[in-house]
Order: structure tokens, then C-alpha cells, then sequence
């Protein structure tokens, strides 16, 4: 069994995955309450599908973009996790992960994630293909919308200020998910990093980093 695990932003996710597909999955509002939600978490879903935590058997962690914090409490547990269970740890890029789970035939997918201060995450995939890589950017809704051409389904981080200053800068050329399908789901995590597990892939646990784009929040000397 695979465990995902995603914390790139306030709202987090696991899921559980296997050769039959998606066990189970859960998404929640963490806010900043990362490290002290997903160990509980995880465990009420591991009994919901009568599993123990030695039946994992690879472990996926989104990397990021996302909030620094909440990358680095999803890393470490995933890496703590292959590291005790001697287990395969594979990352994620989060705007693979979304672009994946939103792609529509014919539409272009323009994963983001909110950065602070304005500024978001996303990126176009390198090459093509359902599990290409992305190399992300950081740019603002101007810049995003500036670069797009036709019409362009925007995911992730979309709430009440991005889509209408989305709407207002390409208008009808700007699509959406609906409210409830935006929820960012850990099951197409581990559909990917299942994916990559069954060609033999993995991902060095050492070197493993999270993708930031933006420096921590320091506070101001006293």
C-alpha cells in the first residue's frame, strides 16, 4: 500500500493506494496546524480501512510550491516513514499533482498556488505527457493572465479574489472548476506516485528537498 501525504498549503491531505486503486483518502482545512493534524489524521484513516501503519509500503510526499512550513512538516514525515519502514519515499511536484487531476481533453490546465503578498506558483509541464514535470514560477495574477493564450482552466488555490481578478483580465477566455471540485485531492498524488513506483521509480531520501519560491516569513528583531 501507498500512503500520500500533502501539506503544501492550508488545507492538507492523505490518501491510501494500492494495485486496486484509491483505499481512501481525506482532505481538511489544517491552517497552520500541520504538525500537530497529521499523524491523527492519518491514523483514523488507516482504521477506517482496517490497515496498520506497517502495511504501508511507499510512501509519496508533495513537494511543493506551497507554504514553507507545511513542506517541511509533509517531507519530513514521509521521509521518517520510508526511513522506519525501510519503504520507497517519491516526491510530487503539487502543480503536477493538480494539473493531473484537473486535465479536460482540449482545455490548457493552469495549476496555482498562492504564495503570500500576491504572488503565485505555476508553471507549464516540460515535456508533454499525462505525468510530465512542471518547472514552477512565481508570478502575479497580471503576469499569469498576460501569458495566456485561448482559453485556460485555472486550478488550486482559486477562491473569492483570484477568479474574479482572473474573470476580469481574460474574461470568458477564464475557466473554473466548480466550488466543491477545486478541493485539492491527495488520491491523484498517489495515482502519480503509484504511477512512478510501478516502473521502478524512486526518490533519493537524503536529497530530497521541497520546491520553494519564496523565503520564510523572518520575524523583525525586537
Amino acid at each position: 500500500m501507498l500512503l500520500a501525504i500533502d501539506t503544501s498549503t492550508v488545507q492538507s491531505g492523505l490518501a491510501c493506494y494500492d494495485a486496486g486503486g484509491l483505499l481512501a483518502e481525506c482532505t481538511w482545512q489544517s491552517g497552520r496546524d500541520h504538525s500537530a493534524q497529521l499523524l491523527p489524521q492519518l491514523d483514523m484513516l488507516l482504521r477506517h480501512i482496517g490497515r496498520a501503519r506497517s502495511a504501508i509500503g511507499a510512501v509519496a510526499v508533495a513537494l511543493g510550491p506551497g507554504s514553507w512550513s507545511g513542506l517541511r512538516v509533509g517531507v519530513s514525515t514521509a521521509k521518517g516513514f520510508a526511513l522506519a519502514l525501510a519503504v520507497p519515499l517519491l516526491g510530487v511536484g503539487t502543480l503536477e499533482a493538480l494539473a493531473h487531476q484537473h486535465r479536460r481533453p482540449g482545455v490548457v490546465t493552469v495549476p496555482i498556488i498562492r504564495l503570500g503578498r500576491e504572488r503565485y506558483a505555476t508553471g507549464q509541464p516540460q515535456t508533454p505527457g499525462a505525468d510530465a514535470s512542471f518547472s514552477p514560477r512565481n508570478v502575479t495574477l497580471a503576469e499569469l493572465a498576460a501569458e495566456t493564450t485561448g482559453r485556460a482552466l485555472f486550478c488550486g488555490d482559486v477562491d473569492a479574489e483570484v477568479e474574479p481578478a482572473l474573470r476580469a483580465l481574460l474574461g470568458d477566455r477564464a475557466l473554473f472548476p466548480s466550488p466543491a471540485a477545486r478541493a485539492r485531492r491527495p488520491g491523484y498524488l498517489a495515482e502519480l506516485a503509484w504511477q512512478r513506483l510501478q516502473r521502478g521509480a524512486a526518490d533519493d531520501l537524503a536529497a530530497l528537498e521541497p520546491i520553494y519560491l519564496g523565503e520564510p516569513v523572518r520575524q523583525r528583531p525586537a
